[in-house]
C-alpha cells in the first residue's frame, strides 16, 4: 500500500510537469518503453535493483540505453529515482501514470469477455449503451478478452463495474436456485 501510494506521487509529479511542457503523450510513450525495457531484460532489471551498483553506473547505463529515444524529462526522471534510492519503482510508474493520463484524457477502457471475439456491429451497440452509464468519459476505448468459458453472452468490467450478462452466470443462478429443497408439506 506504502509503495502504491509514492508510485502515485511520483507519477502525479511527472504528469504535472509534462502538462507544463505539452508532452503529456510523449512520457506515456516513454514510460512503457522503458518498462518494457526493463521487464524484457534480466541483466538490466537486476542491475538496477542492485544496492552495491553505483548510482553514476546505474545513470550511464539508462542513459545509453534510452539516448535519443527518450525525451530528457524522462531521463531526467529516472534519474531521480536513482538519486532517491526508488529504481525498484521504475516500472510501476508507468501504470500509475497511464491510470492519470486516461482520468486526463477522459478515456474510459472497458474489458469485455465474451465467449467469440466481438464483431464491430455488437461492439458499437456495447458503447452507446455505456456512453449512458459513464457520463463524465469523453472517449470509450474496448479491450475484447475471449473466454470460451463463458459459454455465450458477455462480462463487461470498468472500474469497479461490473455486468454479467453470460450463459455460465445464468446457469450458475439456476443451479443454485434448484440446489435449494423446495418442497414444502401442505398437510
Amino acid at each position: 500500500m506504502k509503495q502504491s501510494i509514492l508510485v502515485l506521487r511520483y507519477a502525479k509529479a511527472l504528469l504535472e510537469l509534462a502538462e507544463q511542457k505539452d508532452l503529456v503523450d510523449k512520457i506515456l510513450y516513454d514510460l512503457k518503453l522503458v518498462k518494457n525495457t526493463i521487464e524484457e531484460n534480466k541483466e538490466l532489471r537486476t542491475l538496477i535493483g542492485q544496492p552495491f551498483v553505483s548510482k553514476t553506473h546505474k545513470k550511464n547505463i539508462l542513459s545509453k540505453i534510452f539516448k535519443d529515444k527518450i525525451a530528457d524529462i524522462t531521463i531526467d526522471f529516472l534519474n531521480l529515482l536513482i538519486d532517491k534510492n526508488r529504481e525498484e519503482i521504475m516500472c510501476f510508474v508507468y501504470d500509475s501514470y497511464y491510470e492519470l493520463y486516461l482520468e486526463l484524457k477522459k478515456i474510459a477502457v472497458v474489458t469485455i469477455i465474451s465467449a467469440v471475439p466481438l464483431d464491430e456491429h455488437t461492439t458499437n451497440r456495447i458503447v452507446n449503451i455505456l456512453k449512458y452509464k459513464i457520463v463524465d468519459k469523453d472517449t470509450i476505448e474496448i479491450k475484447n478478452i475471449v473466454d470460451k468459458s463463458i459459454i455465450g453472452g458477455f462480462k463487461v468490467n470498468y472500474k469497479d463495474y461490473q455486468y454479467d450478462a453470460s450463459v455460465q452466470d445464468t446457469l450458475r443462478r439456476l443451479h443454485s436456485a434448484f440446489g435449494k429443497n423446495l418442497y414444502v408439506k401442505t398437510y
